[in-house]
């Protein structure tokens, strides 16, 4: 994946980048929760579902929201997270 201008920190480009911006969001959903103890899993899935939901629709965005062109960037993306 190569930057491309959004506002999503282009360090989620790389894995590691990735890994620190959900880790980021995770850690923010758990205190905006009350800091709930036991659930480190399902913080560290939400935060990556938004975390790649926003950034395929930025995507989508900037090539002029082709019709069913969201779907493809949220696949590149999912692709891009599990190699």
């Amino acid at each position: 994946m190569q930057p491309y201008g959004d506002e999503i920190s282009t360090t989620s480009e790389t894995k590691l980048g990735l890994e620190q911006a959900v880790r980021e969001r995770a850690y923010f959903l758990w205190e905006q929760e009350g800091r709930l103890e036991g659930r480190a899993d399902e913080y560290w899935h939400r935060a990556l579902d938004q975390h790649l939901r926003e950034r395929a629709y930025v995507l989508w965005q900037q090539e002029g929201s082709p019709e069913g062109g969201a779907d493809e960037y949220w696949h590149r993306l999912r692709e891009f997270q599990t190699r």
